[in-house]
């Protein structure tokens, strides 16, 4: 069986890079790497594009790179691009030129994506649910932003963007450079930076692991010569102290001296001093840096979108995990979302064969039905408005930017009656406007069973007999609510499926 080699190359905001892989006993196998320092975040920060030298380095490394996938006999390869790049006013040309020089596509990523791959690569580690087991911060810091993602008894509870990377600590280094005092106050810039996280969702700052994901941190480290040093989890208290003397200024400049390395303070002290912060802001008791790559990441997630290979975690439980701990932020009435949530996923089984909806859908529908009314915490009289700011405004780990929209779209047309493609154009591509109507019937038919929020069903069961969907309900409760709402909701769900729904009560039958 031919052993398939696959390639993976990004533009990030301070390097490009390329990795290769194989296949090899169900485990990814790196065979190559590329990597070559560019000044985007410099050039967007100060130009407001990309100026024709840095475009120039690009292109003259993509061009080495795609002959390394050549001369690898690489089976299948995907080219991507930090999101931050769409703000450099000729992001386009770039692209433009880079295609017709290189031949290459590329697909800028969002923030969701990005981080999600990265996650991906960590998850693929052995010990990562030994880690996650009793609490766990995971820290995915990059050229422009930080991602910041909570573990506690194995359940993700949150995941945070916060808009301040290497690159804008660079920056201020820079302005700063004739100040004696520069590196503390950047330290406490970037302090002040993340410090609304710790307060608002750790404020006891004492997890059982720090995880520092990006490999940025690992590549700094084999340059002063410590390359394994947070390879497996070391103690807070060895991690400060090495923090410290990595980070004291004559031991800097001397190791960067000794191997002949200029510039010193371009990239590797922003991120020695974002690391730096983290490290002394918690009290964890273990940090580990298992030197996490996006590439890794990005390459995983077409094995298992594929089936080629199969992930040892679960995803999807991340995901519902996040929206209840956003729901329960939000005040949600948790009876009646975890009524929502169960009935919808019975409602989805039942109606999947006829629907024409995938298994990613049915998560999507159930995290819909989790955060359906979360903008009540606000405001009751713009609840659904409200709902959609709050969704969208939310990080789901596991959860796209495209769907992120598509479940706040949902969110706020619930309970509006004019739903017609023209309202919906400028959000929804034709194909998606069809999926948001299917979503859109199954949480209205949920929210019918439910509209008391009482949960007055003892027992529920869903099946299909032909174009006909059967609900069977038994409770010792009056129903003329619900079966009044499901009237109402019911034409709408034949309309969209070409199914009819019917609601009995085993007392009736």
């Amino acid at each position: 069986m031919k052993v398939k080699k696959y390639g993976s190359i990004y533009i990030g905001t301070y390097e490009v890079s390329l990795r290769i892989y194989e296949v090899k006993s169900s485990a990814l196998k790196e065979l190559d790497e590329m990597r070559l320092p560019i000044q985007v975040s410099h050039d967007i920060h100060h130009f407001g594009k990309i100026t024709d030298e840095t475009a120039d380095t690009i292109i003259k490394a993509l061009l080495d790179m795609k002959k390394a996938l050549s001369e690898y006999n690489v089976d299948f390869y995907q080219s991507f691009a930090v999101y931050s790049l769409a703000s450099a006013s000729n992001c386009l040309v770039l692209f433009d030129r880079i295609r017709l020089k290189c031949g290459l596509h590329f697909k800028l990523v969002t923030n969701s994506e990005q981080r999600f791959y990265s996650f991906q690569a960590l998850t693929a580690q052995n010990d990562f649910s030994k880690m996650i087991e009793k609490s766990a911060l995971l820290a995915d810091i990059g050229g422009s932003s930080i991602q910041l993602t909570l573990f506690k008894d194995g359940k993700l509870l949150t995941t945070q963007h916060i808009l301040f990377g290497a690159g804008e600590v660079r920056e201020n280094l820079y302005e700063l450079s004739e100040k004696a005092d520069a590196r503390q106050q950047v330290l406490e810039m970037i302090i002040k930076e993340t410090d609304n996280f710790f307060h608002m969702y750790l404020p006891d700052r004492d997890p059982e692991y720090l995880i520092l994901m990006n490999e940025n941190f690992s590549n700094i480290l084999r340059m002063f010569e410590h390359k394994d040093i947070f390879a497996e989890p070391v103690k807070r208290e060895k991690a400060v102290d090495f923090m410290h003397q990595l980070g004291d200024e004559d031991y800097f400049r001397n190791t960067f001296e000794k191997f002949h390395i200029s510039d010193p303070d371009d990239m590797v002290l922003p991120f020695l001093l974002l690391y730096y912060a983290l490290i002394i802001q918690t009290n964890c008791k273990m940090i580990t840096a298992p030197g996490i790559s996006i590439h890794e990441g990005a390459t995983l997630n077409s094995l298992y979108r594929t089936g080629t290979l199969k992930p040892s975690h679960d995803f999807e439980a991340d995901v519902l995990s996040a929206a209840y701990f956003i729901a329960e932020r939000c005040g949600s009435y948790k009876p009646h979302i975890k009524m929502m949530d169960k009935i919808t996923a019975s409602l989805f089984d039942a109606v999947s064969k006829k629907s024409g909806m995938t298994k990613r859908q049915r998560l999507l529908a159930r995290v819909i039905a989790i955060l359906h009314d979360c903008g009540k915490y606000l405001s009751l009289a713009t609840a659904a408005q409200t709902s959609y700011t709050i969704i969208m405004s939310s990080e789901i780990l596991g959860i796209t930017h495209d769907e992120r929209k598509l479940i706040a779209l949902v969110a706020k047309f619930h309970h509006e009656k004019d739903v017609s493609y023209p309202r919906l154009q400028n959000d929804l591509d034709e194909d998606e406007y069809i999926v948001f109507l299917k979503l859109l019937a199954l949480l209205r038919i949920c929210n019918a069973l439910d509209s008391s929020h009482r949960q007055k069903f003892k027992d529920l069961t869903i099946r299909m007999r032909g174009d006909r969907l059967m609900i069977t309900v038994a409770s010792r409760q009056p129903l003329n609510l619900e079966k009044s709402y499901f009237k109402d909701k019911a034409a709408f769900f034949e309309e969209v499926f070409g199914i009819t729904p019917e609601i009995r009560d085993k007392k009736e039958i």
